[in-house]
């Protein structure tokens, strides 16, 4: 019996640039096509090693929920260590699986914005964010949703505009390392979805 894979598309980029809106309209999409589709976030949380998490915040000051205190503790930096190896038992147990049981996979933010947050909080040194960056999971699509921290910030204001700006830095780090298909954002949504559909042409997708 031969087993057909689906395709993974996931997208990638700053909080308040639209993903979850594109992502809803590219799954209707979808399934209006007449494609078995799988959306979650399960490529943002993690797995083996989740009930640490609340820990790791109370090492910090930080609330259960919520926004997360920057770490400058040595020995948390080395927290990445057990993110990679969580990303990947997770992508192996509860991933893969489900990659081969539909058509399109659609992930709302992956394992690569866990990363780009590991760098951000202070949980990844420099080098290291940039050696085990090209050793996480791949994407069929990689989709980098890209737009400016003034535009995101009159989307949204959950966080102080320093973060934007700090965030985008980390966000262009990746996209220098890894290959992705970068989306502009900065435009209104249904302008967005046009240009995604068109990656999608463009990949025969």
């Amino acid at each position: 019996m031969i087993f057909k894979r689906g395709i993974l598309i996931t997208f990638t980029g700053i909080d308040g640039v639209g993903k979850s809106t594109q992502v809803k309209l590219l799954s209707k999409y979808l399934i209006d096509s007449g494609k078995k589709v799988n959306v979650g976030e399960s490529m943002f949380t993690y797995f083996l090693f989740k009930p640490l998490i609340r820990l790791l915040r109370s090492t910090t000051g930080s609330l259960p929920y919520g926004p997360v205190k920057r770490n400058n503790n040595p020995i948390l930096k080395l927290w990445f260590i057990f993110a990679f190896i969580d990303i990947w038992i997770a992508y192996l147990i509860k991933i893969y699986p489900v990659i081969f049981s539909n058509d399109f996979v659609i992930a709302d933010r992956f394992y690569t914005d866990i990363w780009a947050n590991l760098l951000y909080y202070g949980y990844c040194p420099n080098w290291a964010f940039k050696v085990f960056a090209k050793l996480l999971p791949r994407a069929d699509l990689p989709l980098m949703m890209s737009a400016d921290p003034e535009t995101i910030f009159k989307r949204e204001r959950e966080f102080p505009p320093e973060y934007y700006y700090d965030q985008q830095k980390i966000y262009k780090s990746l996209s220098k390392l890894l290959k992705f298909y970068t989306i502009n954002a900065n435009h209104d949504q249904n302008t967005v979805f046009n240009d995604i559909k068109k990656v999608l042409k463009e990949c025969n997708v």
